[in-house]
């Protein structure tokens, strides 16, 4: 008996180790990380309206001589070449090389990089697969040549805010595959989009995809998470993600021009609405029927009664607007008693407001209760206790005490977007550049101003000045940013554009 009872169990243990390890497999396919680039090493360079490759030293690695060169990925050496466009066939001829100028990848027809669709990376391409042709259709394979999939595709390009991810066309139908070939999205749908979620932790890693299929209504669209599951099936005109909520996955989805709120597969909120627009600071939700809008939870109770021709988030409060008077509700939906102001925005913490008055004037409030009104035309928080105000048409900086930091005298001040710095424009249309403590750090008629990765580039006379985040001048060697991976001048070159990814060069005359 024991005997038989271990040749029956020995075939189950084996079947269930394979079924394992089949799993584990398939798990792996779906796990993959992108590649960072520490260095860059090759660039290309235009000589004659035709492209060529250098490495960091001017050294040409490829001759000025074709038409489009690809470089996938810039710390590594493999460069497509392409030129002899034949239009009928719609292609280029293409070769493959290495630094040493030897032929790469000679065994297909034809090898392409795969370009990046909206993605915020330091190079321009996949950089660790590539598309192959083969009897019209179009496989993956690696930088090494090794096949990851068949050529199976009419179309593989890189798909939206996502690295690793390629949009395949098959038999006329989209579908989504990662860099080792696996099928993250059945190729079955006639749309496929990213609902564009973001976290810091993973990027866009976690975004899910909005998938559409044409019906004789008309497109209807559903909803397929990270994880590869279906979470709304194709029903529904449009559906998009509130990305503002990391901690599900809330959709709001229109069916039969009808809006309403799904948490995962949970309806929370009906179809009952013309419009649904979430505010992220608040997290609340301006509904709208019949032309009247109000402000619900995500539970489904209304906090302002749905009366109102127009809602308006200032803030932590409501600027609810009913013909020509406005309501203004705190987040809680309770009403204030002031009928002073039309609108109400708090800043720093609650600790300034400011607010609007009947008369198309501007005031603050500090602490809820000291009112500075000196009736300014404009006014916006800038930093700290400082605020950019307006008056007769002028504009200057005061505090919070409304004293003035910078008078009223200045055609524009704007601050400069994650920069510590205010940009004033004077009458004669001089420039100032002003760090946090309002030192003048650079000053001219004619100033040009490139925003990059961390730093600010000023060229003055011909001189650039580099100013990083906090408003310091700094020099440009010491300035972190992915920028340092481009050398500035390369021996008899020097940079045209910086475009999307990597620059080329163009020799200097």
């Amino acid at each position: 008996m024991r005997k038989k009872f271990l040749i029956c169990i020995i075939p189950i243990v084996l079947i269930i180790g394979i079924i394992v390890i089949v799993m584990s497999n398939n798990k792996k396919k779906y796990q993959y990380e992108v590649e960072k680039l520490e260095t860059i090493n090759y660039f290309l360079f235009e000589e004659n309206n035709k492209y060529g490759v250098i490495d960091r030293e001017g050294n040409i690695i490829v001759e000025p001589s074709y038409d489009i060169i690809e470089i996938p990925n810039p710390s590594k050496d493999l460069f497509i070449c392409k030129s002899n466009y034949d239009a009928s066939k719609k292609e280029y001829s293409v070769q493959v090389f290495n630094k040493d100028k030897q032929q790469l990848l000679y065994q297909y027809y034809i090898v392409e990089a795969i370009e990046l669709n909206n993605v915020d990376d330091n190079g321009f391409y996949e950089k660790s697969v590539l598309k192959y042709k083969s009897n019209g259709l179009y496989g993956l394979i690696d930088l090494s040549g090794k096949k990851v999939t068949k050529a199976e595709y009419e179309s593989i390009d890189g798909f939206e805010f996502n690295e690793g991810l390629m949009l395949v066309k098959k038999s006329g139908k989209y579908g989504i595959i990662n860099m080792n070939g696996a099928v993250v999205v059945k190729p079955k749908y006639d749309e496929i989009y990213s609902d564009k979620y973001y976290d810091e932790n993973n990027g866009y890693k976690k975004s899910g995809y909005i998938v559409g299929v044409k019906t004789d209504n008309g497109m209807r669209y559903g909803y397929i998470d990270s994880d590869r599951k279906m979470l709304l099936k194709n029903e529904y005109n449009d559906i998009y993600r509130i990305e503002e909520k990391k901690d599900s996955t809330y959709l709001v989805a229109f069916k039969d021009g009808r809006a309403g709120i799904y948490n995962k597969k949970k309806n929370i909120i009906k179809h009952e609405y013309e419009d649904i627009e979430y505010n992220a600071q608040n997290d609340l939700l301006m509904v709208q029927k019949a032309a009247k809008q109000g402000v619900a939870r995500f539970d489904g109770s209304i906090i302002v009664p749905m009366e109102y021709d127009n809602i308006l988030f200032a803030g932590n409060y409501i600027n609810a607007k009913k013909e020509d008077f406005v309501d203004i509700y705190d987040k809680n939906g309770n009403k204030e008693q002031s009928e002073q102001y039309t609108s109400k925005q708090d800043f720093n913490d609650g600790k300034y407001s400011i607010i609007s008055t009947k008369d198309d004037e501007f005031k603050i409030i500090v602490d809820s209760s000291k009112v500075i009104e000196d009736n300014y035309s404009y006014i916006q928080y800038l930093f700290d206790k400082y605020f950019i105000v307006q008056k007769n048409g002028k504009f200057g900086v005061i505090d919070d005490n409304g004293e003035e930091v910078i008078a009223c005298k200045y055609e524009v001040i704007q601050p400069t977007l994650d920069f510590n710095i205010i940009q004033l424009l004077s009458k004669d249309g001089k420039i100032e550049i002003l760090n946090k403590n309002f030192d003048t750090i650079v000053d001219s008629s004619k100033l040009t101003i490139s925003m990059y990765t961390g730093y600010l580039k000023v060229i003055k006379n011909d001189q650039e000045v580099y100013i990083d985040k906090n408003g310091k001048v700094v020099n440009y060697s010491d300035v972190e940013s992915k920028n340092n991976l481009y050398p500035e001048t390369i021996k008899d070159y020097h940079i045209v554009d910086y475009g999307y990814g990597c620059p080329y060069y163009i020799k200097q005359k």
